[in-house]
């Protein structure tokens, strides 16, 4: 009986041996479950990943390039030693080049054949619009929403300018699929997940998959994995808060138009609302912000939600100009 161990059988310790693992042909799903657990040793492993992953993809960029395969030396099978002196001058230049090419690589990526224009996408208020993705991804963004997307050889690329979105991505293991909304990106390879813009930061939603939440501020780094059903957020200056469950009614409600709280501030519940209508709510007293509130609502049907906090928290609602409706507390 053949005892010999398989090459694979090994489990790596490092980001570069993990991606020559991922993309060998013998990888499999115990490798994908063992290096799921890699990661989530450390933070600074997922760093490291995805910066091992960044330089081969930059890596097979360099090498497509006709102007460096116009810069490697031919092969001779006999050669002077002066000319043996030349080639070997010449491979330490070539070696140059290339690594100053990964290490930069700027000018190739600017390059008018590896990059393109961001196309730029928007919403109305209270409206919604399915994109579909040239490599079979697809958006949904929510009301009063504004991206950049933009194609390149070795990223596909989203900017959330304003608002929310759903991404649906498209396995693509050369291209990965990042959004990036203030001083954060999100990285994904094939995944369901959700990106919106807050007042003081981003909140990152994962319903499948797997993502890797970053952040840079300065000289600092921060990194978390993403699991499925699990959300976080990070502020302006880049903290990651600590990844938290949601639940799938809640997280996808809004896809189909609804609104959905449990036990949540009326504050927060008003804010939601006020990015679906020009019909601005606002409260007469700060106080009332705090008042908790459950239900599900149409996000389009105002009317139902202010009869729904007559009804169920005694609080009425009279317009006071400017396209303002002001919420107090129901006289007696």
């Amino acid at each position: 009986m053949n005892t010999t161990p398989s090459p694979l059988q090994d489990f790596p310790s490092s980001a570069a041996d993990w991606l020559a693992r991922l993309l060998s042909p013998e990888c499999n799903a115990t490798d994908h479950a063992a290096f799921e657990d890699w990661l989530a040793v450390s933070p600074q492993n997922v760093l490291d990943y995805a910066e091992a992953e960044h330089i081969h993809q930059l890596t097979g960029i360099l090498k497509a390039d006709p102007r460096l395969r116009e810069m490697t030396p031919a092969p001779a099978s006999h050669v002077s030693i002066a000319r043996r002196k030349r080639t070997v001058h010449r491979s330490f230049a070539w070696a140059a080049a290339l690594l100053l090419a990964v290490c930069g690589g700027l000018w190739l990526l600017t390059d008018s054949r590896t990059t393109s224009s961001p196309t730029e996408y928007a919403t109305e208020v209270g409206k919604q619009r399915h994109l579909d993705l040239p490599d079979g991804s697809t958006l949904l963004l929510d009301t009063n929403t504004r991206i950049q997307v933009s194609y390149r050889p070795a990223k596909r690329h989203v900017t959330l300018l304003r608002g929310q979105i759903q991404a649906n991505v498209a396995h693509d293991g050369n291209r990965p699929f990042v959004v990036t909304s203030g001083i954060g990106s999100i990285r994904a390879l094939g995944t369901v997940f959700q990106v919106k813009q807050l007042d003081d930061g981003t909140s990152v939603a994962l319903l499948e998959g797997r993502v890797i939440v970053s952040t840079e501020a300065g000289p600092h780094r921060d990194a978390i994995e993403l699991r499925p059903m699990q959300e976080l957020t990070y502020d302006a200056e880049g903290k990651l808060e600590s990844p938290r469950t949601i639940e799938p009614d809640h997280a996808e409600s809004w896809t189909q138009g609804r609104l959905v709280f449990k036990e949540e501030r009326l504050a927060d519940l008003i804010a939601e609302f006020n990015r679906y209508s020009s019909d601005q709510l606002v409260l007469s007293q700060s106080e009332l912000g705090e008042i908790k509130v459950s239900g599900a609502f149409n996000a389009s049907d105002q009317p139902a939600l202010l009869s729904a906090l007559r009804e169920g928290w005694g609080l009425q609602a009279q317009s006071i100009g400017n396209n303002r409706i002001e919420l107090s507390e129901l006289q007696q």
